[in-house]
Formats: structure tokens, sequence, C-alpha cells
């Protein structure tokens, strides 16, 4: 019996996580959710007593898979174009799912979330970054990257282009995600 609040909870975050990304964080409901699952709204209220508490957990898991991926590719021992690459395959399957970055669904209503969720938020965005500047700086110190600006600006840059690089391609097509990778890849590398 235990296991049925268990598996209830984990499908709501797992439904609140594709339509995060397929609609963004204001434009579904917890009837939503419950339609999905056949439930009752108070259903869902019992494990996400607000909608900001759903975020959260949302934001915690995205946080927790990025973590694992850094110990993925750490273990890996890949190139740091090899690991570029992984953190760009990461948006190109969400350009495959017509989907679009857990940031990019929140990054409008952000200046609206509790302070708790702000910080979630933030954690992952500095999580992600930091990943990205860190591998662009061991690229830039094994000769295998050039770039002007300081290893952090890069990884904005990057990461900027790839959220709304998904976003666009929801309009003019997967075909133009792809040329963004590749002058990603293609400025560092020249």
């Amino acid at each position: 019996m235990n296991e049925k609040p268990a598996d209830t909870k984990s499908s709501i975050l797992s439904i609140a996580r594709n339509l995060m990304r397929q609609l963004g964080y204001n434009a579904f409901s917890y009837a939503d959710i419950a339609r999905k699952l056949d439930i009752k709204n108070a259903a869902i209220h019992y494990h996400y007593p607000a909608k900001a508490d759903l975020l959260a957990d949302v934001m915690e898991t995205y946080i927790s898979e990025y973590q694992q991926l850094g110990k993925q590719l750490a273990a890996a021992n890949l190139d740091p174009c090899q690991k570029l690459q992984q953190y760009i395959a990461k948006y190109s399957v969400l350009t495959s799912q017509d989907s679009i970055c857990i940031i990019g669904s929140v990054a409008s209503d952000y200046n609206t979330l509790p302070e708790s969720v702000k910080a979630k938020v933030a954690q992952l965005i500095n999580l992600v970054i930091g990943m990205v500047e860190k591998t662009l700086q061991e690229g830039k110190e094994e000769g295998v990257f050039r770039f002007p600006e300081p290893p952090r600006v890069r990884a904005l840059l990057i990461m900027t282009n790839l959220a709304a690089g998904v976003q666009l391609a929801r309009i003019s097509g997967k075909a133009d995600f792809v040329a963004i990778e590749k002058a990603i890849v293609d400025q560092l590398i020249k």
C-alpha cells in the first residue's frame, strides 16, 4: 500500500516535467496532471500542496541528473570536445521531442516564483553553466578550444544559444538547431 503514493508522486513529477517542457510552467495546471493520471486534484495536492512545491521537486530532479551527468563524463575520461557535445546533446533531444529546456519554461515566470524555488532554479542554472565553463576551461588549457572571452562568458553564450535554439526549432525546424550546434563547436575549434 505504501508503494502506491510513491508511484503516484513519481508519476505526478514525470508528467509535470513533460508539461513544463511542452507548455511552460504557467501553461498547465493540476487538472492537466489529474486527467493524465485519472486521479483527483486532491491527490496531487496531497503530494504537492502548491505548484511551487512541485516546481521545486522538478528542479531537484534536474539538479540530480546534471550532477550524475558530470560524474559520468568524468568517469568516461572524454576529451573536452566530447564532453561539450554531451551537454549539447541534451538540448538536441529536446528538439526531437518538440520541447523546451526547463529553465526556458520557468524563466519568464521567475520574478513571480517563491524565493525557495528561485534558489533551486538558480542552483540548476549555476550547476549547468559551471559544468560547461569547466569543460571550456579544460579545452582551452589543452589547446582543443580557442576563444577570446573568459570561459564563463563563453559558457553563457553557448547555453543561451542552446536554450533559445530549442525554442526557435519549434518554429523554424530542427535543421536550424543542428546549424546552431555545429556553429557552437566550429567556433571553438577554429
